[in-house]
């Protein structure tokens, strides 16, 4: 009998249940807090939001690859500048009877992962944390500094490893931002994005772009 109600629970949650559509950019609760997802990111579905009330935005760009166990840490640091790191208020109030203040416990402020960004398994983001577009982070990395684009990072905490490619290449690829195009300039340009970069990529791509779109 309980196996039967549960068929018909799940047969019913799913004719209600909004679907998930990778073609668009969405508002996803994950740990009960509403993020930004990018069109045709994938891999999210895992990610760990731990938030202690803290009023941040956290915003994953489009056509991103998400490792499994995703961390991000929407605060929750504790002052080491006073002569205890302990959150006084913020923990047993009924008992320990202390003011609260707010500066004990705090965040660095909004998460952005950006585009066509690659996060391997298990890596912890922290607050206030700009992941740029291009960006690679290797497995068990523990992000605590900005990532700039196109550059690869690891370790704990993750330190810059290298650029993926020249300064003159990622500029055009930051220039280029081919993931903002409609999908069926991406499914005419895509043989070109997986091959390897240089002047002529670029310019092959400014070319269709051209022909579909003229002045």
């Amino acid at each position: 009998m309980k196996s039967i109600l549960l068929k018909i629970y799940f047969f019913f949650d799913s004719l209600f249940k909004t679907k998930y559509n990778p073609s668009n950019d969405q508002m996803v609760k994950l740990s009960g807090k509403d993020i930004f997802i990018g069109k045709y990111t994938y891999g999210f579905e895992s990610t760990q939001i731990y938030s202690w009330g803290e009023d941040i935005d956290i915003k994953i760009g489009r056509f991103s690859s998400i490792g499994a166990g995703l961390k991000l840490f929407c605060g929750g640091n504790h002052s080491t500048s006073f002569v205890s790191s302990y959150p006084f208020g913020s923990v047993y109030p009924n008992f320990l009877k202390v003011v609260f203040d707010k500066s004990i416990v705090f965040s660095n402020g909004d998460i952005k992962i950006g585009n066509d960004v690659w996060i391997g398994r298990d890596v912890t983001v922290m607050s206030g944390i700009s992941i740029g577009d291009g960006s690679v982070i290797a497995a068990n990395s523990h992000v605590v500094k900005n990532v700039e684009p196109y550059s690869i990072y690891g370790g704990n905490p993750a330190k810059f490893i290298r650029y993926k490619f020249s300064e003159e290449i990622i500029e055009m690829l930051l220039k280029l931002q081919w993931w903002n195009y409609e999908d069926d300039i991406i499914e005419k340009i895509y043989p070109i994005l997986l091959d390897n970069p240089n002047k002529d990529t670029y310019y092959k791509i400014i070319k269709i772009l051209e022909i579909h779109n003229p002045k």
